[in-house]
């Protein structure tokens, strides 16, 4: 699926400049310029029709305002953004989507939030470049709230995931305003993603007198009874439980996909599986026939291929003649079923355009 957004966020890239320590948000080099990339984002918007190009483009609109200093229609547009995102439910979106909220947040002073959003902007399977971006906006929310070691951890993981030279200069200043703070004390000891992150999934615990599986809470009192034969961790808000049979329930313990299948059992290119949902999504298994299903239940392939591998482009699959193929997300094919797995990885891999900023 074409990026609708990438010319526009590079051409937002190279309209800033680092960040200036006054105002903890990029210098703008030329106000006119972004203005016109906004203009061409709600121009594509009115003739855009998917959540994928939606999000994308209401995310420039977002950071071309936030530059602008119009943070009333930044907000906006940011929320927006988010909310086509969270629909069409990818790890590859909902990232930068929830980080471009938080920059928002941050400049209008709703530091928690903004730490929250962060902290949400680094799960699921993304590029270290995307995690290395977030981990910018999560210092520099840190530095205004005066928590400077927990700022220098976000910077120095940042550095660890993003090691181009525009990027240093993007942080020098971050970095030398927390030297400069420093002589007033590092401030608070740092936070856990889940305090960052406000509403830390449910933790899966065994029953020593069942052996039975649940889950609790922080504080080790249980959410969900110990009723499941087997459970998988929580991921996006939605974890693999088994009775009889396989199926997934939500954070409150609600039933979200019905118990029908042998295995929810999600392949990943690198050859991980995980138990249970990657990306919004699960791969099922009933009588050795694999499908597919979204956090809802809903069967996004049917149980009738070999092998399925979600790649974040879409979702490789073995038509169970020797030959793989690819669909996209909405389950639409995207390569022909006649290659085997490594050409369609190569080939899913080239269709990735990972959004790694402007947030």
């Amino acid at each position: 699926m074409a990026d609708v957004a990438a010319d526009l966020r590079a051409a937002l890239l190279g309209a800033i400049g680092p960040i200036n320590v006054d105002t903890l948000s990029e210098r703008v080099n030329d106000p006119q310029y972004i203005a016109a990339v906004r203009e061409e984002a709600t121009t594509r918007l009115n003739a855009a029709t998917t959540d994928f190009d939606r999000s994308r483009l209401l995310g420039v609109r977002a950071v071309s305002g936030r530059l602008l200093g119009d943070m009333g229609a930044a907000e906006h547009d940011a929320r927006a953004s988010l909310k086509h995102a969270e629909s069409a439910g990818t790890d590859l979106l909902m990232s930068p989507a929830r980080a471009r909220l938080a920059n928002v947040m941050r400049m209008t002073g709703d530091l928690t939030e903004a730490d929250r959003l962060f902290a949400l902007a680094e799960a699921g399977e993304l590029p270290r470049r995307l995690i290395g971006r977030v981990r910018i906006g999560s210092a520099l929310s840190c530095i205004a709230q005066r928590r400077l070691t927990e700022a220098l951890l976000h910077l120095e993981r940042a550095m660890d995931h993003l090691t181009d030279q525009s990027t240093m200069e993007l942080m020098a200043p971050a970095l030398d305003l927390v030297h400069r703070l420093a002589s007033e004390g590092f401030g608070p000891t740092p936070r856990s993603w889940a305090e960052r992150a406000a509403h830390p999934a449910p933790m899966r615990f065994q029953d020593p007198r069942t052996g039975r599986w649940g889950y609790r809470d922080t504080e080790r009192n249980p959410t969900i009874p110990a009723t499941f034969t087997e459970a998988g961790d929580f991921r996006g808000g939605i974890a693999a439980v088994r009775e009889r049979a396989w199926g997934a329930i939500d954070t409150t313990g609600q039933l979200k996909v019905p118990f029908l299948y042998d295995k929810l059992s999600t392949p990943l290119p690198d050859g991980r599986k995980v138990i249970g949902f990657v990306d919004g999504v699960a791969v099922v298994s009933r009588r050795g026939a694999k499908g597919l299903v979204n956090r809802t239940g809903k069967l996004i392939l049917p149980p009738h291929y070999r092998d399925i591998i979600v790649h974040p482009a879409g979702y490789a699959v073995d038509t169970g003649a020797a030959t793989w193929g690819a669909r996209d997300h909405a389950g639409d094919e995207m390569v022909p079923p006649r290659f085997d797995r490594t050409e369609v990885l190569r080939r899913m891999d080239g269709m990735v355009s990972p959004d790694e900023g402007p947030l």
